[in-house]
């Protein structure tokens, strides 16, 4: 068998869905990752870059053994891409309460009033809408 087909079997053996991340990094930080592990390749090895982001080997791997680099037009569209990516993040994170950072704020994504308020005013008040539906 040739070489890319036994690959190719091992990769769909592991994984069976498709290759889909649960954690998401940046451009930024895949290119931050590229180049420490190319300044200090015995210091920065794929298991202690696994560790640092927090991520699995294999995606390490994979980012590191890639060489694709966007023309400046697609880097433009990755760039806003990853801007509406952090958009939809963070109004899900302040739809649970979660206060967003300065810069998704400046962008219109706020929280609730509702959570500024005391946790036991914020409580009876749930507690009165649920008693009116």
């Amino acid at each position: 068998r040739a070489y890319w087909k036994a690959q190719k079997a091992a990769l769909k053996e592991k994984f069976p869905d498709g290759w889909n991340p649960m954690k998401k990094l940046s451009p930024d930080a895949l290119a931050g990752i590229r180049a420490i592990h190319q300044q200090f390749p015995d210091v920065y090895t794929t298991p202690v870059l696994a560790e640092k982001f927090k991520m699995s080997p294999e995606a390490i791997r994979r980012i590191l053994k890639s060489k694709w680099t966007p023309k400046p037009v697609e880097e433009i569209e990755r760039q806003e891409r990853w801007i509406e990516r952090g958009k939809k993040v963070w109004a899900r994170y302040a739809e649970q309460g979660i206060k967003p950072p300065v810069k998704w704020r400046k962008e219109g994504i706020v929280r609730d009033p509702i959570w500024n308020m005391k946790k036991d005013e914020r409580e009876a008040l749930v507690a009165e809408k649920k008693a009116k539906k």
